[in-house]
């Protein structure tokens, strides 16, 4: 069968039209999957709290508690330690005898020394004798006599001193704490041999922020509890507190002593809360999860608090005092706001947040 000029070109056009066609079917085909393939932004969830005032005019510190009067005891000379009285618990008087250093040396010079000053205080005594009745010597060989008499009187002092240091006696009451060398020790001067407290009176130092100094004085309300006995108060008052802050936490140190030891269990190197029954008018303290707080470069501390509309916004903050696994926050939060609590690092500026309650976890 014989075609056409004309009806060749129509075909041709007619195939060139489904071509395209099927070409631009195809590329809105693709279009509309990758429409479908675009997913909405993630949103990241935290673990949330908010924020809830602590009961009015309480403060919490932590401390160490040590004993007021400590001292580590040495001996002033070298030597092998032949005798040590006393262990770990227990209890001198003052002037008890601790420990005994080898003393025969010591002893051969005291002998040496007191036979020197005897033969020489007869000496002198005659020698005065004849000065004085006979003016048989003169007054410069007097002047010699007396000098060596003296002279050996100082040795003998100084003999009879290191005997004594062979000694080791308790300078005051109290408790052998720690015993540092056993017996037929060779030891060297000042080396700690024991160390005694005197648990009469007992001690807590605390850091207290610079605005709440002012209330940290005689009379200041405190008293501290201590997970031996949570549910005893052991009453304490203000001793003594520095002047100058500490150039980094701009905290000042605070001593407090215990007033209630009678029968109490409590020893050197144990924890206390510190309680302060302190007025906070212009303060808002409040306390979150450690875990929420983080340093920048400039040394701030700051947290993530979440907005109205889940995002996370930066809130550079003054933090206070530890109380467990939470820290004390004295400024730039306010009641109600929500703080994320877990998840901080991975966190930017105006990031959208899902909270949850850690309730909820």
């Amino acid at each position: 069968m014989n075609l056409s000029t004309s009806s060749l070109l129509s075909v041709k056009k007619t195939s060139l039209a489904l071509v395209i066609s099927a070409s631009a079917l195809l590329l809105a085909g693709c279009n509309g999957e990758q429409v479908v393939e675009e997913k909405a932004p993630t949103i990241r969830p935290v673990v949330t709290e908010y924020i809830t005032h602590l009961e009015q005019g309480e403060f919490f510190f932590n401390g160490i508690l040590s004993a007021s009067e400590r001292a580590e005891l040495s001996f002033r000379h070298s030597g092998r330690v032949i005798e040590i009285l006393v262990d770990e618990g227990t209890e001198v008087e003052a002037g008890q005898l601790l420990a005994r250093l080898e003393s025969s040396d010591a002893e051969i010079m005291v002998l040496a020394a007191q036979t020197e000053v005897d033969n020489l205080k007869a000496e002198h005594q005659r020698a005065q004798t004849l000065f004085d009745r006979q003016q048989s010597i003169s007054k410069s060989q007097l002047d010699e006599m007396t000098m060596r008499y003296k002279l050996a009187q100082s040795r003998l002092q100084e003999a009879q001193n290191r005997l004594n240091d062979s000694e080791l006696r308790a300078p005051f009451s109290g408790l052998v704490s720690r015993r540092m060398v056993d017996a037929h020790t060779m030891v060297q001067a000042n080396e700690s041999i024991v160390a005694v407290h005197d648990l009469s009176q007992l001690e807590v130092t605390i850091d207290v922020p610079e605005r709440l100094m002012t209330q940290a004085r005689p009379g200041a309300e405190l008293y501290a509890t201590t997970a031996l006995l949570p549910n005893h108060q052991f009453h304490l008052y203000v001793k003594k507190f520095e002047t100058e802050p500490n150039p980094i936490t701009r905290t000042y140190a605070v001593t407090l002593g215990l007033s209630d030891l009678h029968s109490s269990p409590l020893l050197p190197g144990m924890s206390l809360r510190v309680v302060a029954q302190w007025q906070q008018s212009d303060v808002n303290q409040f306390n979150v999860p450690l875990s929420s707080i983080s340093p920048d470069n400039l040394g701030n501390q700051y947290l993530w608090v979440v907005d109205d509309n889940n995002r996370v916004q930066k809130r550079i903050v003054e933090t206070g005092s530890l109380i467990g696994d939470r820290i004390q926050v004295i400024s730039s939060l306010n009641e109600g706001e929500q703080v994320v609590v877990s998840g901080v690092r991975s966190l930017s500026q105006d990031l959208e947040v899902r909270p949850m309650a850690k309730e909820a976890l």
